[in-house]
């Protein structure tokens, strides 16, 4: 079985197949890169990864761990003027925690499928109507628990949602037609959470690093 890496490499060199192959399927407007008024729609690939994760386990002690994810996006963004867009965000992805280091042991604890939109209301763009268009932003990410599966020997545990600021920046490039590559990043700042329930209780403080892929269509 393939591991979470190769996935995410396999994943990325699909999007960057469409990505090369996507001028040949679409005419050239004559118009290289997005100004005012323009609607673009991007789907791909990203990886979550966890950084500076910090945990309190009453009772027990330990950290709390979670691997890298891989997910896939869709995105939607509208350009206010040909310097500022706004672009939000969806996508599903399921995590497993495990707690190591505590006066049990090692044991996995749950995995938590969540849902998230983030709403990028800030976004700059550095070279309006060009074919390449670097650009930053700021905005918010909504994150909404929609199943946990508690590991063996756990009870059932709530997990709260979240709401967190977010940092990013990217580029996307004109390949041709109706049709770019991006590529982008965002750090997310992830308030304090918590799991509860009546055997097992933990607050959790980490921050969200996301790198991703994607072929966007101007509308």
């Amino acid at each position: 079985m393939a591991s979470r890496h190769q996935r995410y490499w396999q994943l990325t060199g699909l999007a960057g197949l469409l990505i090369l192959g996507a001028p040949a399927v679409s005419a050239d407007t004559g118009r290289p890169g997005l100004t005012q008024g323009d609607w673009l729609i991007r789907a791909g690939v990203a990886r979550i990864t966890t950084l500076d994760m910090k945990a309190s386990v009453p009772g027990i002690g330990g950290d709390v761990e979670t691997p890298d994810v891989v997910s896939p996006t869709l995105d939607l963004s509208y350009f206010l003027t040909d310097r500022w867009a706004l672009q939000l965000t969806g996508g599903v992805s399921s995590t497993p925690y495990r707690l190591v280091d505590s006066a049990l042991g090692d044991f996995d604890i749950a995995t938590i499928k969540t849902a998230a939109l983030a709403l990028m209301v800030q976004q700059y763009r550095f070279r309006p109507g060009a074919s390449l268009s670097p650009y930053v932003g700021a905005g918010m990410l909504w994150s909404r628990t929609l199943e946990v599966k508690p590991a063996d020997n756990i009870p059932d545990f709530q997990v709260e949602s979240i709401r967190s600021p977010l940092l990013g920046a990217g580029l996307d490039y004109h390949l041709g037609g109706h049709w770019f590559a991006n590529a982008a990043v965002q750090y997310i700042r992830v308030p304090a959470y918590h799991f509860d329930s009546e055997g097992f209780s933990a607050e959790v403080d980490t921050s969200t690093l996301i790198t991703g892929l994607a072929l966007g269509y101007r509308l």
